[in-house]
């Protein structure tokens, strides 16, 4: 428990001072830093979220039909609340923990290991601002961009697959969709997703700077925030939480 608890006041006041250091973004060479971040968090993963986002919509959208005897509106519904609301920042982060988490946590282990984090202490260089800074940064834009992708691709593909398998056309599906969708749903799954990639990248940073047994640690401990923060948040926000099946009394 003595273990766990300074864990978490390490992140939180990980978080505090990124919250405070933000202004340090603007030096060219973390902003350099928070550049090669989104480049390798977001832009190279385009290929895989494109693909996994298309198969995701599909896939529910097959099953929902078959299973459900689903029509239009119904699929529409399906899109808006499992996939736009939860499955796309759920997809998104979890990939990012698994490329981006993982990658950051073993590059600051081995620098804490190899003594180039002594060394920025010695140029009187603070290592949170040039390494913590701009990862938490970038990861948290990243995400919620990887986000986008999916919920675009995971919809249009499930629109396309309704419009081939039941009696509806393209066209109503997509006027439907807008229909029911509000800013609402947009808003609340881009925060959601800000938060994720914030909390992914502060346990990471924080473990990668504190070896050993890195990898592993942040990795869970991540996988087990986000999870947590898509269910506090979509109560908080939505009333409900696991997919409805939880639901705040009016």
């Amino acid at each position: 428990m003595i273990g766990v608890y300074r864990e978490f006041e390490g992140c939180m006041r990980l978080m505090g001072h990124v919250l405070r250091r933000l202004r340090v973004l603007a030096l060219p060479p973390v902003t350099e830093s928070l550049t090669r971040q989104i480049y390798f968090t977001g832009a190279s993963a385009t290929a895989g979220i494109v693909l996994r986002g298309a198969l995701l919509g599909t896939l529910i959208i097959a099953y929902v039909i078959d299973v459900l005897d689903a029509n239009s509106a119904l699929a529409v519904k399906i899109l808006l609340w499992v996939v736009l609301r939860e499955i796309g920042p759920l997809i998104a982060a979890v990939l990012v923990i698994q490329r981006s988490g993982t990658a950051v946590v073993t590059e600051l282990a081995l620098m804490q290991i190899s003594g180039e984090v002594t060394s920025l202490r010695r140029m009187r260089i603070d290592p949170r601002d040039y390494l913590v800074v701009p990862r938490v940064v970038g990861v948290a834009l990243s995400t919620a961009a990887l986000t986008f992708y999916v919920q675009v691709i995971a919809v249009g593909g499930g629109m396309l697959l309704s419009a081939i398998t039941i009696d509806a056309s393209l066209g109503q599906l997509a006027n439907d969709f807008f229909l029911l969708a509000s800013p609402v749903d947009f808003a609340y799954s881009m925060v959601k997703s800000l938060l994720f990639g914030v909390a992914i990248a502060v346990i990471c940073c924080y473990h990668g700077l504190h070896p050993p047994g890195v990898s592993i640690n942040a990795v869970t401990q991540s996988t087990l925030l986000v999870m947590l923060l898509n269910v506090i948040f979509a109560y908080l926000v939505f009333g409900q939480a696991f997919f409805g099946l939880v639901t705040a009394k009016i």
